[in-house]
């Protein structure tokens, strides 16, 4: 058992070793030879590893805005500052049931997908990963069940939980630019769905926001490197002002003037987008056709389930009205919970923001335009903040967790499921 715990924490854990293996199968199954293999095993391990890198970086750049929107709002939501002290907390309690959750999990998964017409193989390991804990979590401090009656529950669960998220965004993404060939693993499929339901019900897809058009000498805004940085450059300098210049230069920006601290992190925002992007492009020009080797071969019709970053490239400003969208409609959600006197203080957890609006707004947009796009990411955030919510009290030592990382399938999936586990007499 601790080799096998071994080789889940440490191979199996680690999402570029996933892409690494897929490619392998995918073109030995083709009949290519080593020497074809290995560079385009490396090269896609590296494009994987930019886009990782490009988010976990992006995440870690917006949590020091969290603490100055909080102090400007003068709130004091108790969120983590670093995922890997947050995870200090629930490995001791949680941690054996995690990692047997994840691998047993995903050969759920990869049996429904040989075994049955759901052909999606989830590969966002890192997705699946930290649902496990969710899962552990809700199993473990809601019922009664012995130790391998969790991890059998979970296992379970998450394998269905990674093949049909990713088929009915698999029907969600017909339309979106850049997912012709793939489907999304990711956490914010719940929030996908509802996107796209409501931007065909009330929006106009004629309107597409990406096709706004906007003064010759502005359109360079167009890039979104460039609009990134400017965006980021504002909206940290405008929170700065807010929280007091003064305090943001003790506490935050480590002793700069609150203008070069905004510049900096605005130009650092969008050099981590860049290297995203870069990644992207290296990743499926390898993937797509190994992926295709294995579809004939080994899970006949599969399709590959990746992370929702692959599409930023086609959609700059979409991004941008995301995330800005699903943060103010989650501020909003903070301040009526907090009027209401709810028991739980909660703050919008900004790396899913950033992420799940972003997304929530390119399938608005591609299903309903503009109308679509913004609808989209403003219910987004009102989910993330009142799922959080009501997700916190019921997960016990992954509560820490939860407060940076809860995106949209968090936030509706966990509660209910929670629940439903208290009612069940387990």
């Amino acid at each position: 058992m601790s080799v096998f715990l071994y080789i889940v924490n440490n191979y199996l854990s680690q999402s570029v070793f996933i892409i690494g293996f897929v490619i392998i199968a995918g073109m030995l199954a083709m009949g290519k030879k080593w020497n074809q293999i290995l560079p385009s095993a490396i090269k896609a391990m590296i494009g994987f590893t930019m886009i990782n890198l490009g988010g976990q970086t992006l995440g870690t750049a917006l949590l020091p805005l969290a603490t100055m929107i909080s102090k400007a709002f003068g709130t004091t939501a108790a969120a983590a500052t670093d995922i890997g002290t947050a995870s200090a907390e629930y490995m001791g309690e949680i941690g054996t049931e995690l990692a047997l959750i994840f691998a047993f999990g995903f050969i759920v998964n990869l049996l429904l997908a040989r075994f049955t017409r759901f052909k999606f193989v989830h590969l966002s390991a890192h997705v699946s990963f930290f649902y496990s804990g969710l899962l552990a979590a809700l199993l473990k401090y809601n019922t009664s069940l012995s130790f391998w009656g969790i991890v059998c529950a979970g296992s379970v669960i998450l394998g269905l939980y990674m093949t049909f998220t990713c088929a009915y965004v698999n029907y969600c993404i017909q339309g979106v630019k850049g997912g012709e060939d793939i489907t999304l693993a990711h956490s914010s499929s719940f929030g996908l769905l509802t996107a796209t339901i409501l931007a065909k019900t009330f929006g106009n897809k004629a309107n597409d926001l990406e096709e706004i058009k906007i003064p010759k000498q502005f359109s360079f805004l167009r890039e979104m490197t460039i609009a990134l940085t400017l965006v980021m450059t504002l909206l940290f300098l405008v929170v700065s002002i807010f929280a007091s210049p003064t305090w943001v230069t003790e506490n935050i920006s480590g002793g700069k003037d609150i203008l070069v601290y905004s510049i900096l992190q605005g130009i650092s925002f969008g050099m981590w987008i860049t290297v995203i992007i870069t990644g992207v492009r290296m990743m499926l020009a390898e993937i797509i056709p190994a992926f295709h080797g294995i579809a004939e071969k080994i899970i006949p019709g599969a399709k590959p389930g990746l992370d929702v970053p692959l599409l930023f490239p086609n959609y700059p400003t979409s991004v941008i009205v995301g995330f800005l969208c699903s943060l103010c409609s989650g501020l909003v959600g903070m301040v009526v919970l907090a009027a209401i006197g709810y028991p739980v203080v909660v703050f919008p957890a900004l790396i899913p923001t950033f992420f799940t609006g972003a997304a929530t707004a390119i399938f608005g947009n591609a299903h309903g335009g503009v109308r679509g796009a913004i609808i989209g990411s403003l219910v987004n955030g009102v989910l993330l903040i009142v799922g959080q919510a009501l997700l916190l009290p019921i997960v016990g030592s992954y509560a820490p967790i939860m407060r940076i990382l809860s995106e949209t399938d968090y936030c509706v999936y966990g509660p209910i499921l929670g629940w439903i586990l208290q009612l069940l007499p387990l």
